[in-house]
């Protein structure tokens, strides 16, 4: 097997991980806002999905830009390509938001461990912001799809 074949192989993984990732945290933030929800099931919502965008999310995109650099070590003509200048900017977007997004869910989880349900306002705005960056999040995913696709034979 060639090694691009298996950076290839590694790259999508990360892709895929990311992706698993930023859907599953964002569905347990979000399941844990739901009223009527037991406190230690709420609160355990909310750890989990600190622990997934700490340990899955924010790797797998380290993953992809490791992956990404190796291509384009072995295929610097990659940087000449329009479309791959656009992708690399929305990744690094995406690395910024997935921060930020950690960052948050970590804050939210300290906030609720700490002060318990004396921090609900800041918990629901740390829960609202976290639901802004998911979607700014999936619009860049769509965008970083177009490019290596559609958009890739127009630029």
């Amino acid at each position: 097997m060639q090694l691009a074949s298996i950076v290839t192989l590694l790259h999508l993984l990360g892709f895929a991980a990311f992706l698993g990732g930023a859907f599953a945290q964002q569905q347990l933030m979000r399941m844990s806002a739901r009223d009527g929800l037991a406190a230690a099931v709420r609160d355990e919502y909310e750890r989990l999905a600190a622990a997934i965008v700490t340990k899955v999310e924010v790797p797998a995109l380290f993953a992809q830009v490791v992956t990404g650099v190796a291509f384009i070590a072995d295929a610097p003509g990659f940087l000449r390509q329009h479309w791959l200048h656009a992708k690399l900017t929305a990744v690094v977007a995406l690395l910024v938001l997935s921060h930020l997004e950690m960052f948050n869910a970590r804050r939210l989880v300290k906030a609720r461990a700490s002060r318990g349900d004396a921090a609900t306002v800041e918990i629901a705005g740390r829960k609202k912001r976290h639901a802004t960056i998911g979607a700014v999040g999936a619009g860049l995913v769509v965008a970083i799809l177009l490019l290596v696709t559609v958009l890739r034979t127009a630029f």
